[in-house]
């Protein structure tokens, strides 16, 4: 149904909420209070549109971490088991770069895994202090091993609040 002034309500007890309509109108009432209160209401007739507008918003809100700045991440492609040393991710960087020594974050799918540091990077056989976009690499990570194909590391750069 359309939006009312109770959604516009709710909307507003969160800072930053925004409502999205979808192939609907808001009446009179509750696009007053929403411009008293600084919710937006966004409309959408198409579900795609809708859909993209809602994924970029989780988006922000899931990447990386409150405190830190979104540097690269690379994709896992395939997991080899090195004696001694355990798994390692073999992996494509899919842009921005992924230091050795840099904090990461492990992802399957939208949950996070575990944060951690780059331990080690090779590219083919040599050890290197970093990758870029493009590059195919081994990731080593500081306590864990347990990674997947098609896992994603972010990297990323802690900031001071």
């Amino acid at each position: 149904g359309e939006v009312t002034k109770s959604d516009v309500a709710i909307a507003s007890v969160t800072p930053g909420t925004t409502i999205l309509a979808f192939n609907c109108a808001a009446n009179f009432a509750a696009m007053e209070d929403a411009r008293i209160s600084g919710v937006p209401i966004e409309y959408y007739s198409i579900v795609y549109d809708a859909i993209e507008s809602v994924e970029s918003r989780m988006q922000e809100v899931l990447s990386p971490t409150p405190e830190g700045e979104y540097v690269g991440s690379a994709i896992v492609q395939e997991v080899f088991n090195i004696g001694g040393t355990g798994n390692i991710a073999g992996s494509k960087c899919q842009d921005g770069i992924i230091k050795k020594g840099s904090n990461v974050r492990v992802m399957r799918g939208d949950k996070i895994l575990i944060e951690s540091k780059v331990l080690s990077l090779r590219n083919f056989k040599a050890e290197v202090d970093q990758i870029t976009t493009g590059d195919e690499c081994g990731i080593g990570l500081l306590n864990y091993e347990d990674f997947q194909p098609g896992d994603i590391i972010e990297s990323y750069v802690e900031t001071k609040k």
